[in-house]
């Protein structure tokens, strides 16, 4: 399974506590690196994302529950296909639809 994951600041984080939260956050991106197709950060640094490639819900779940900033964050998780892909199944549904309209 392919996800869409897009995290943005819920509320600052209070700055004695960001040492030990990037030390995690780096140690959790260690950790799931190899799920990761992409990684970023928002240009000026609020907030970011990334695709992973998971093999369950529960394995997402897993994951987003282990990363420190979670509770800081308003998360987006989106399941994706390849654009192609699905262009492909759009243009066979638009044919069955036209097709049972006649």
């Amino acid at each position: 399974m392919r996800v869409l994951v897009t995290a943005t600041p819920k509320f600052p984080i209070p700055p004695e506590q960001m040492p030990a939260l990037m030390q995690g956050f780096v140690r959790w991106r260690e950790r799931y690196r190899s799920r990761m197709e992409a990684f970023y950060f928002f240009a000026g640094g609020n907030g970011g994302g990334g695709i992973v490639t998971i093999p369950d819900e529960a394995a997402l779940s897993q994951m987003m529950l282990e990363w420190p900033f979670s509770m800081f964050s308003d998360l987006v998780i989106q399941p994706i296909i390849d654009g192609d892909v699905a262009l492909k199944q759009w243009q066979a549904a638009l044919q069955a639809m036209a097709g049972g309209a006649s």
